[in-house]
């Protein structure tokens, strides 16, 4: 019996995108496209300005409800709201309607520990009291919990420390998430310590730690947290890059953590399906529904295969924008991981957390 995929596989199996962002149209021509392709996502839903909560939630919900089996979605709540008196009992309540309407779980994001600030102006980290009810209620009815909390270690680099090109692009585009520039806010260890602060007080909180749990520059780090917490699991979403970089150092080590932890990883690609461009480009997709789904669906299609390939099989794949150095590979070697990780980590491991 063959225990390792080839190339010509990836169409035949089921995946599961754990990590995508789909906001922006109640157009369903793309999820259809994904289930022909063998694919199911789930769409998560986020607390910041690019689209309010509502209406994500109402084109999540529509979706899933035509879709039940291919478009799944994570819900969120307003943390900006954290300094009301009724907080915690309004946002149990929103987490009851989101989850009866068949959200999979709920996500915070960085915004608790990066933007929101008390009335003493001390930043309101993932473990301040204010959010306890809502973990102990999100515990006891067994609901994940996908946590975005702080960001990558490059985050608090100068550009030219930074290990991966994708971040030095980012966080050049978003000085006020680039922490190097901003020393008074909370530093990298705070909001590590802050997550693992959560782990340690609700241990049987199902607790989903997006893009490596934001300790993607060592995955020995990220073992040790597995091993720590039972209940704790992370996603791959936009962190392959950092993987490719410890691949290059020590590729038979970067297989034995795939291979160790298959049962506690998520594949994600952290694909915005309907990115928010300008109101142009809006405006083309609006009346050129068909063009821009196909567009979508292809950008998604591609970056999944590339990903699949790569741990899947021992193929060279391109490694796209993964350092800052001109003379740095283009291309990897797959790590040609078992059949059974490579089914947990892209398909089975969602369907178990998620139900």
């Amino acid at each position: 019996m063959n225990d390792y995929y080839s190339t010509t596989d990836f169409i035949k199996v089921p995946k599961y995108d754990a990590h995508i962002h789909h906001y922006h149209t109640l157009d369903d021509l793309f999820v259809r496209k994904t289930k022909k392709a063998n694919m199911s996502f789930l769409s998560i839903n986020t607390n910041f300005d690019f689209l309010t909560i509502d209406t994500q939630f109402e084109i999540s919900q529509f979706l899933h409800k035509r879709h039940p089996k291919t478009f799944n979605f994570i819900a969120t709540f307003d943390a900006t709201t954290f300094a009301s008196k009724t907080f915690a009992e309004d946002t149990v309540k929103h987490i009851k309607n989101c989850m009866t309407a068949g959200a999979k779980g709920i996500k915070i994001w960085k915004n608790i520990g990066m933007t929101l600030k008390n009335e003493a102006r001390q930043y309101i980290m993932a473990d301040d009291p204010v959010f306890d009810p809502i973990f102990t209620y999100l515990e006891k009815e067994k609901i994940p919990l996908l946590a975005h909390l702080g960001e990558p270690r490059n985050c608090w680099l100068p550009f030219e420390l930074m290990t991966t090109g994708i971040d030095r692009k980012y966080f050049s585009e978003n000085p006020d998430f680039h922490m190097y520039l901003h020393p008074e806010m909370p530093s990298y260890e705070r909001h590590i310590m802050a997550r693992d602060h959560i782990l340690e007080r609700y241990p049987e909180l199902i607790f989903v730690g997006a893009h490596l749990g934001s300790m993607e520059w060592s995955l020995d780090e990220v073992a040790k947290r597995l091993d720590r917490f039972p209940s704790f699991y992370v996603d791959l979403s936009e962190r392959f890059e950092e993987i490719y970089v410890q691949t290059i150092k020590n590729r038979n080590h970067v297989i034995d953590f795939f291979e160790t932890y298959q049962n506690r990883i998520l594949y994600g690609s952290d694909y915005f399906a309907f990115p928010h461009y300008s109101r142009w480009v809006n405006l083309f997709c609006k009346y050129f529904p068909h063009f821009c789904n196909n567009f979508w669906f292809m950008g998604l299609r591609r970056r999944i295969k590339n990903h699949w390939l790569f741990l899947a099989t021992d193929k060279v794949v391109k490694m796209g924008r993964m350092t800052n150095k001109d003379d740095s590979p283009k291309h990897i070697e797959g790590l040609g991981l078992s059949k059974n990780a490579v089914d947990r980590i892209f398909y089975k491991n969602a369907v178990d957390i998620f139900k």
